[in-house]
């Protein structure tokens, strides 16, 4: 969860006064800046941005477990040639999927289509906090077992009289008193180990009890912080939801920050591949309704380069095939064409208040592996579209490169 200490202020080069804060998923290296004209909505649309990437990482996690699977399963003995071929077919089969989301993005979008309204912002997460339960209490103490009580017909306290005893009654009446003293010794005894074996469970019961109540009084006042947070969260969210609506109603006014945030939330809803930063910055400019999208697009080294996997009977081996280096660069070449046209699709589709007159695209890339080196990215895409164009343009049967010569677009030299 976010507080508004994480929150600072800029002001966009239209002119807009807006709230930020960094967001970022740690699993996937992905990060970027959130914003609106309040830190309440630039916080939310933050928790929305990490739903988003969840989503996006258990997918990820899935298809490397997949790969990684198919790959330990080819290095297991004792498999038959049939089965290697059927490894190496599934690993080609990935491969291929690989390959086509990230080089043919536009295809990938027009099949998929684009949907997006301001519902998803009423995608509010639940309390983030389970509600505290009373499931790790000590077992009570276990009720002790009571030596057996001595009984005066017991073997031990009888008399042991002989034949003379009976003509003797003196000596007879002896050994009876002297054997009932020692069962009325012993039962004292045993009246004595009672009585501590039931002092000492009632001082367990008691100190039992103690640590219950003590535990109980500890997780009321638990469920009791709980509830508290809970209702302030679903205040926050209620209230989140009518700003929602507001947010809607001026963004059919075409109001800019509500503009801002819909497009921006929109272009991270849309899904891109893994290896994408997928990292942008929007600005609106209201007097002739252009939006201006700064987009971090990916190095060319951070896109798959494996084409396919074969087996080889002869050797017994699984042989991977690798793009070409002349391959790579002309699929990156229409990457380049693509990813803008792309996201001008997205983008006028779902602007049902016709809040775009004009898209403008600036695509930029780290040439320096080491981002943290201090050095900028550099520009290497601009191209931009109005909203006629748009509507004449047939994305579906054009050719990219032609459409994007066509909207005068420029790719720049990577250096």
């Amino acid at each position: 969860m976010y507080d508004k200490s994480t929150v600072n202020t800029y002001t966009t080069p239209s002119g807009l006064k807006r709230y930020r804060l960094p967001v970022q998923c740690a699993q996937m290296n992905k990060h970027r800046n959130i914003s609106s004209d309040t830190p309440e909505f630039a916080i939310h649309k933050a928790t929305l941005q990490e739903m988003i990437w969840a989503d996006q990482w258990q997918e990820r996690a899935a298809l490397k477990h997949k790969k990684l699977g198919l790959e330990m399963n080819g290095k297991r003995s004792g498999l038959k040639v049939g089965q290697k071929h059927k490894i190496a077919e599934g690993r080609t089969n990935i491969a291929q999927y690989e390959l086509n989301a990230a080089y043919n993005v536009l295809a990938q979008r027009l099949e998929a289509g684009a949907n997006f309204d301001w519902e998803f912002f009423k995608s509010c997460a639940e309390y983030p906090f389970p509600k505290p339960e009373l499931n790790d209490l000590p077992p009570p103490p276990a009720r002790p077992l009571l030596p057996r009580e001595p009984s005066p017909t017991d073997s031990t306290f009888q008399p042991k009289l002989e034949t003379m005893d009976s003509l003797r009654p003196g000596r007879r009446l002896q050994k009876e008193q002297e054997a009932r003293a020692r069962f009325e010794a012993v039962h004292a005894q045993w009246e004595r180990m009672c009585a501590q074996i039931k002092h000492a469970y009632q001082q367990q019961l008691l100190q039992y009890k103690s640590t219950v109540d003590a535990r109980k009084a500890q997780h009321e006042r638990q469920v009791q912080a709980w509830e508290q947070g809970n209702a302030v969260f679903m205040r926050e969210r209620e209230a989140c939801i009518r700003m929602v609506e507001h947010k809607k109603a001026a963004y059919l006014e075409h109001e800019p920050h509500a503009v801002l945030d819909y497009f921006d939330m929109a272009l991270a809803h849309f899904s891109y591949p893994f290896c994408f930063p997928h990292s942008f910055e929007l600005d609106y400019y209201v007097n002739n309704r252009a939006l201006i999208i700064d987009y971090l697009m990916p190095p060319l080294r951070a896109l798959p380069r494996l084409a396919r996997v074969l087996y080889n009977e002869e050797d017994d081996l699984f042989h991977e095939i690798i793009l070409t280096e002349g391959e790579r660069n002309s699929l990156y070449a229409r990457l380049l064409h693509e990813l803008p046209l792309s996201v001008f699709y997205e983008l006028f589709a779902v602007d049902t208040a016709v809040a775009l007159a004009a898209i403008g695209f600036r695509g930029y890339i780290f040439l320096d592996e080491n981002k943290d080196s201090g050095k900028p990215p550099t520009r290497v895409v601009e191209v931009q579209i109005d909203r006629a164009t748009f509507a004449a343009t047939d994305f579906f049967h054009g050719d990219s490169s032609l459409i994007f010569e066509d909207l005068g677009g420029v790719i720049h030299p990577l250096e």
